[in-house]
């Protein structure tokens, strides 16, 4: 049995027979207790920590469990350390900053293989034996996390590391997509020796993924430059957690945000026959566009058309001039967009002439779909079957969007799905935020990021490595994944607790009682 404790790290004295020279003591650290005191930002890590578990790990010699701990741990605090600052997009000088120094000083990266890209992203590279300091030549694989905070304001006023930046809150997850990729790269550093001499491996933090979009500047700032594929994740709260999920193919939308601007003639409530209403035909407008999807999309194609928004008119008893109706439509292939906006501009063009009113319409695309490549996602495939309990293409693909289509535009490579729900699982796990914060969707003011989910990416992304290259940096035994097993989870589907129903979303962090053992899912054998 293997779990990764978020409350202490075993202290273990080695003999210098049975691992080399001696060590001191693994650490011991109440981490729920350094949550709290969170440092002013920009802020520097705990030192002594990350010497610790630095040396803990070392560059050779058999990764002992209490090794996994301490890194794990380590991650899970500085994920908590960069959620209680947050930086939104094209503004992450402080989480760069931060990134760049652990790089450095933690993961063992030289200074030099380290640049700035698009601003405020980072590019880091992992090479293996061969000469020579650059890519060039070599086979490259590329790892990435988005950095940056959304604006919002958190709602989690109980939490001991809430953001302390007001109207700015990691409400996605992108701390925990930080921590897994440092937590990856101490890993993969480690045993760089053993990376073939013609291969790399490249890290990519990528800011404003939440927009305005930092993956195309980063694109267009050399990021792929030499790169063979490119893998990424992100964290599900509604998957189970330990769950993958990915196919190939489209896996996210292509999204646009459309205008209406309708114009009638402008006049007095008590006179509507003398004006031209453009309130009743934004009305009429936005009933006809509910068409469109269910009559002009094929029933085999997904795509979603929704009216978010409508501002018209100042005063109760005079009818505006205008009205603009705003919205989105999320669609996963150039056809379908293509039939979505000739209908809604037939639609409005009609709707404003048969009221004797004007309207234009504006369409704003953003990111492309996502869309995996087949190779790479069925090499993905493949090692979620060998060391994940679960790998589904369950609720894919999703009509969200990720910037991390310009990545796969650019190269071959496949973008999966964590899930990180803990609503059936019997009581708290080691590493994890509280069941009712995990279980908030993203973009939920009560977010938070499950921690457990850090190893297990950490190790999918090590062992996609080692498939992809062909080789093997760590062995089964040495790099487990901590899974939730059958005898974890609860029979009851509400979520509760052995104790009771869990607290409500946002409610104060309760202290763990009695936690769960996550249980290592060794690999299958073939």
């Amino acid at each position: 049995m293997h779990a990764y404790g978020l409350g202490r790290i075993r202290n273990r004295s080695r003999s210098h027979s049975e691992f080399g020279a001696p060590r001191r003591n693994k650490l011991s650290i109440n981490f729920a207790m350094q949550c709290r005191r969170v440092p002013p930002f920009p802020f520097q890590p705990d030192g002594a920590l990350l010497a610790e578990v630095k040396s803990a790990l070392g560059t050779d010699g058999k990764l002992d469990p209490a090794d996994l701990d301490a890194l794990f741990c380590a991650s899970a605090s500085l994920r908590r350390q960069i959620h209680a600052h947050p930086e939104p997009g094209f503004e992450e000088k402080g989480t760069q900053a931060l990134i760049r120094e652990l790089l450095i000083s933690f993961v063992g990266i030289p200074a030099s293989a380290i640049r700035s890209c698009a601003g405020t992203g980072l590019v880091a590279d992992i090479l293996g034996k061969g000469t020579g300091k650059s890519t060039e030549g070599r086979r490259v694989i590329a790892l990435r996390a988005d950095m940056d905070a959304l604006r919002m304001t958190e709602g989690n006023n109980g939490l001991p590391y809430r953001s302390s930046n007001e109207g700015v809150a990691h409400l996605c997850g992108h701390d925990g997509h930080m921590a897994s990729l440092i937590a990856t790269a101490a890993l993969l550093n480690r045993r760089a020796h053993l990376l073939p001499s013609d291969c790399a491996i490249r890290l990519l933090f990528q800011p404003a993924e939440e927009g305005p979009g930092g993956a195309k500047p980063m694109v267009d700032d050399k990021c792929m430059e030499g790169v063979d594929e490119v893998y990424g994740y992100h964290n599900w709260p509604s998957f189970p957690l330990g769950q993958l999920h990915v196919k190939a193919g489209a896996v996210m939308a292509h999204p646009t945000k459309f205008e209406i601007v309708v114009e009638g003639k402008g006049g007095h409530g008590s006179q509507p026959h003398v004006a031209v209403d453009p309130v009743l035909v934004s009305a009429h407008i936005v009933v006809a566009l509910q068409s469109v999807v269910s009559r002009a999309v094929p029933s085999k194609d997904q795509a979603v058309l929704s009216c978010t928004m409508i501002h018209g008119g100042e005063v109760n008893n005079v009818i505006p001039d205008s009205v603009t109706i705003c919205g989105t439509i999320r669609d996963l292939s150039p056809t379908v967009y293509t039939t979505i906006t000739d209908r809604l501009k037939a639609i409005v063009a009609g709707q404003a002439a048969s009221w004797g009113a004007k309207a234009t319409v504006h369409l704003h695309p953003a990111y492309p779909c996502v869309e995996n490549h087949v190779e790479q996602t069925e090499a993905v495939i493949a090692v979620g079957q060998k060391y994940v309990r679960v790998v589904s293409d369950e609720g894919l693909p999703m009509m969200g969007a990720e910037d991390f289509s310009y990545f796969l535009h650019e190269k071959p490579g496949c973008f999966f799905f964590i899930g990180g729900s803990e609503a059936t699982l019997r009581g708290w796990s080691q590493l994890g935020a509280p069941g009712q914060r995990s279980n908030c969707m993203c973009h939920n003011t009560a977010f938070d990021f499950n921690d457990n989910i850090i190893p297990i990416a950490s190790i999918l992304f090590i062992r996609i490595v080692e498939s992809r290259l062909g080789i093997s940096l760590y062995s089964d035994d040495e790099l487990p994944i901590p899974l939730p097993t059958d005898e974890d989870v609860c029979d009851n589907p509400d979520g509760m607790s052995e104790s009771g129903p869990l607290p409500e979303a946002g409610a104060p962090t309760p202290q763990p009682t009695g936690p769960i053992v996550l249980k290592s899912k060794r690999p299958r054998k073939e």
